[in-house]
């Protein structure tokens, strides 16, 4: 009986997802945990300390309707491609100084790149 129903878990969809997950993409959603007390994600939902982050990826800095970016920011003409989030989310207050983005940065290139694929994948 254990045998059956343990081969009943393991063919289920939930099961598949969790065996084929990529443990990149796991590691960036795990890592934008943080991002969450400051920005949300998805279509339609509200500004919250931060920018929506929803349609980042290709977006222009400063280019939304969020009333509280900084004049450094709005100056920045950087677009947010993933080369300059990379640059960003290292050290934000060193590629735009003067931004109220209140963040330390993600040392790692390894999980500024999971967290990069994350926002590519879940904020279109």
């Amino acid at each position: 009986m254990k045998l059956i129903l343990l081969a009943a878990l393991l063919a289920s969809p939930a099961a598949a997802q969790m065996a084929d997950a990529d443990p990149t993409m796991k590691r960036g959603r795990s890592l934008a945990l943080q991002c969450r007390s400051c920005h949300n994600f998805k279509a339609g939902e509200p500004h919250k300390i931060g920018p929506n982050l929803h349609g980042v990826i290709g977006a222009k800095a400063a280019d939304t309707d969020f009333a509280g970016y900084s004049d450094a920011m709005r100056g920045a003409k950087l677009v947010w491609d993933k080369p300059t989030l990379d640059k960003y989310l290292a050290g934000p207050a060193t590629l735009v100084p003067g931004t109220r983005m209140v963040f330390a940065g993600i040392a790692k290139p390894e999980d500024r790149g999971a967290v990069i694929g994350w926002l590519e994948a879940n904020t279109k």
